[in-house]
């Protein structure tokens, strides 16, 4: 199947056989870059392109965004601050406690000083967090929805929306942010040994960050 490029008003169109091809909820397939619309045919050509984080589905997740979608999702990103990895410190190692005290504690002043938001360190299952915070409500709104796809993707996998803003504000780089999200698996792991599958698990996760990181920078965003 021939597909081709045709430029619009600055925004690069994927068609085949002559027609747009479209979202789910028939939304252009439009990047606004010739590089991310080559990209996207050299992976819309590849047989069984199931990968969610692919440069494709990535895109297509990305342009198939409505204001609806963009409400629902925001409510899923409030239920993963709630229960935010980085807030929580539900064991008894004092020394894993200080570790994450010290690699989490500016992140944490940051993003509360950011946002206007009364975040605090929870040693057990009762979470702080606001349902409701219109600072950061009013910020996903207004987000591109590129970003938003990232920021949500990266929250998705790593159970933080604290560490996956700092990722897309660009304070925090794709090994980095591996090793904050695993580090109390990392510190079990320094006591137990490193098993294959766990070098395994790590080099697929960072490929993850790494090609989101990939689509920020091609969508512009980084």
């Amino acid at each position: 199947m021939s597909y081709e490029i045709i430029k619009i008003k600055n925004e690069y169109y994927i068609y085949s056989k002559s027609a747009k091809i479209l979202t789910p909820n028939n939304y252009s397939l439009k990047t606004r870059s010739e590089e991310h619309a080559k990209i996207l045919i050299r992976e819309i050509k590849k047989k069984n392109n199931i990968n969610s984080y692919s440069i494709l589905n990535l895109t297509l997740f990305s342009r198939n965004l409505s204001k609806i979608d963009k409400i629902e999702i925001s409510k899923k990103l409030f239920r993963i601050l709630q229960n935010d990895y980085v807030l929580f410190r539900n064991f008894s190692d004092k020394l894993l406690i200080k570790d994450m005290n010290k690699k989490f504690g500016t992140l944490i002043e940051n993003f509360s000083l950011e946002f206007n938001l009364s975040l605090q360190v929870q040693t057990g299952f009762i979470n702080k967090v606001k349902h409701k915070n219109h600072s950061f409500a009013n910020w996903l709104m207004s987000l591109d929805d590129d970003r938003f796809t990232a920021l949500f993707k990266l929250a998705s996998i790593s159970d933080s929306v604290i560490l996956s803003y700092f990722f897309i504000k660009k304070k925090i780089r794709c090994k980095r942010f591996l090793k904050l999200v695993n580090i109390e698996y990392n510190y079990q792991r320094q006591r137990w040994g490193l098993l294959d599958e766990h070098k395994e698990s790590d080099n697929y996760f960072l490929k993850i960050i790494q090609n989101i990181n990939l689509f920020l920078k091609i969508t512009n965003n980084v």
